[in-house]
This record gives structure tokens, sequence and C-alpha cells, in this order.
């Protein structure tokens, strides 16, 4: 299942960032697939003398080490968060078989929180980043980022830009309502909203 479908992506929507954990974050768990790897691959032909017992713990440790490699690839692209021009979309993969979406609207965010613990976090400039609900009911947290306050200003763009544009949509909605009204207006009403329009005019241009 392709991204757009898999967060429902609306019409008008649009993706602006897709944002993984630090690639740096997962390399022990790499390393230690790789150590079973190698181990089964130094003690190959010295397993194989043992018969078919040596041969199982040889396949054994090609299956775990390609295990744990591939369950660490699968779980960084798997665990995402998703910045779209509307909202923000929380993909989190507990497990192989367990995801939970979780989404959030600009309009809805109250806090948007950076943490980074220990020299490690610190040091290569990569933490948590934690999105807190107005109504506190939710909580959307991604960890392990790289340059966590980098896309904490992204989020504050996009939740701004997201503003300018609903505010411009509902300017637009009253503007064609009261073009739809104009012809049942009475003259008094005429009258008088010429009046407005002409001060608003001359405002303008002074």
């Amino acid at each position: 299942m392709n991204l757009a479908k898999k967060i429902n992506l609306k019409e008008n929507e649009a993706v602006a960032e897709i944002i993984k954990p630090a690639a740096i974050t997962y390399v022990w768990k790499y390393l230690f697939g790789l150590v079973f790897l190698f181990a089964a691959s130094f003690f190959m032909f010295r397993l194989f003398d043992y018969g078919w017992w040596g041969d199982a713990i040889y396949g054994l440790g090609i299956f775990l080490g390609l295990y744990i490699i591939l369950r660490a690839w699968f779980m960084r692209n798997a665990n995402l968060f998703v910045i779209t021009s509307d909202r923000i979309v929380d993909i989190h993969r507990a497990g192989w078989l367990e995801e939970i979406i979780s989404a959030v609207s600009y309009l809805d965010i109250k806090d948007i929180a950076i943490r980074k613990k220990g020299i490690g976090q610190s040091l290569f400039n990569f933490g948590s980043l934690t999105i807190a609900t107005k109504d506190e009911r939710l909580i959307l947290e991604i960890i392990n980022i790289s340059h966590p306050a980098k896309i904490q200003l992204l989020l504050a763009e996009a939740g701004q830009q997201y503003k300018q544009n609903l505010n411009l949509t509902n300017s637009r909605a009253i503007y064609n309502n009261f073009i739809k009204i104009i012809p049942n207006l009475t003259d008094v009403d005429l009258k008088e909203t010429r009046r407005l329009i002409d001060e608003q005019l001359g405002t303008n241009m002074v």
C-alpha cells in the first residue's frame, strides 16, 4: 500500500516532508546481525564437519543475522512522521503485524517539544520530537530523528501556512455567499453596502 492510501491523503492535500528515525540509531542492530553472519561464515567448515546439527547451527546463524538486519531496516522505514499541508501523521510500527496511525491537524496542536538525552544525541544532533494536542488526549512522538530543531521549525512554518490558507478560503467563501445574496438585498442595505465599500476604497487609496 502506498503512502497516500495509507494516510488517506485528501484531494488538495500534499505531502511536504517524510521523516524517519536517524540511521545512526540502528547501527548497533546492523552490527549485531553482522556478528551472527560473520560467526556463521567463520566457523562454517568446522560446523559442516559435525554433520546435520552443524549444518543446523550454521543455518540458524545465517537466519538470525539476516533477520536482525532485515527487521532493523524494516522498522526504520516503517516508522514515519508525515508532514502534509493540512496535518501531521504519525505512522508507528510496533512489530511486523502491528501498526498504529495517528493524525493531528495544525489547528489542534498545543505544543511541539524536543528532547535530547545523553552525550550521543547531543553530539550527533538527534533526539525525540513530541507533539501535544490542545485537548491533551493525543500525543504524537517520533524518537531518534536527525536535526529535531529543524523539524520543529518546519512544523511551525507548515502550521502557519495552513492557517493563512484557511483564512483565505474562509474569506473567499464569505465573498461568494455575499455575491449570491446581493439580488435579495433591499435598497437600504445596498446603499449601506455601497457606503462601506466607498469608505474602504477611500482608506486604501490614502
